[in-house]
């Protein structure tokens, strides 16, 4: 402020000097043009002047800009085209693949329900076919074909609240539209059809010492087999000693075991 005051009042100083020179100037210049030229000389030096200090100022000003601070141009993070990968899972194998799987998949299924100890292993079935037969009226002995093993089988000694007993369980794919039967030697066999058109069959068949085995067979509508027998004694097939009073798993839980979805 005491800047500009000062220029102020030189500029009053300048103005003042003008006109006393102007009053000075020769007679015979017109009062029209001693106006303009007074008017013209004072103006323009004032005005030039004030122009080079402004613009001097300005020279060495610092910006403010209000709240903002320095203005930084921030880049922006690039798009990237690379695709994500893909993360694919394979479906777990069947149950059925080795005794190994089918182990596995058993224990899953029973969760805390029982342990097992497994000590056979095998195949679940063996298929074999027989030949063409002669033509009529030609003897002739014939011979199977090579067998195929399908499937497996494991078995061994079960466990469910304390009742220890003899175990086997065989899985195998078989053929679509095939159906669980009962057989002759089974005279408590029940026979029913579940709600996903798979057929189950139920029975229980005494052993001799005392023996006594439960058993469950299930045929999928997809022709898959599953068959589970369980004693008292060590083999469900009525060999070895009488583990126990009764068999470790009653008939209904077999069949919540031959039905679970966790196969």
């Amino acid at each position: 402020m005491t800047d500009l005051r000062a220029l102020h009042d030189a500029f009053e100083e300048l103005e003042r000097r003008a006109d006393a020179a102007t009053a000075r100037m020769a007679l015979d210049t017109s009062p029209r043009t001693r106006a303009t030229a007074s008017r013209s000389g004072v103006r323009f030096a004032p005005v030039a002047l004030a122009a080079a200090v402004v613009a001097g100022v300005a020279t060495g000003a610092v910006l403010l800009v209000p709240d903002n601070g320095p203005v930084t141009q921030v880049a922006q993070p690039s798009t990237s085209s690379t695709a994500q990968p893909v993360t694919t899972t394979s479906a777990p194998p069947p149950a059925h693949e080795t005794p190994e799987v089918l182990a596995e998949r058993f224990r899953a299924v029973l969760g805390d329900l029982a342990t097992f100890v497994v000590t056979e292993t095998g195949p679940g079935a063996s298929r074999w076919t027989l030949p063409d037969g002669p033509p009529t009226g030609a003897s002739s002995t014939l011979t199977p074909k090579p067998t195929t093993q399908i499937g497996s089988s494991i078995g061994g000694t079960l466990t469910a609240a304390g009742v220890t007993g003899g175990f086997d369980l065989l899985m195998y794919p078989g053929t679509a539209g095939e159906k669980a039967q009962c057989g002759p030697d089974e005279p408590g066999c029940t026979l029913r059809e579940l709600p996903d058109g798979s057929a189950l069959a139920t029975s229980q068949f005494a052993l001799e010492g005392s023996g006594l085995t439960n058993e469950v067979k299930l045929t999928r509508p997809d022709g898959l087999v599953f068959i589970m027998h369980v004693s008292n004694r060590q083999s469900p097939k009525g060999l070895g000693p009488l583990l126990g009073g009764h068999p470790p798993l009653t008939v209904e839980q077999l069949v919540q075991i031959a039905t679970s979805d966790r196969w």
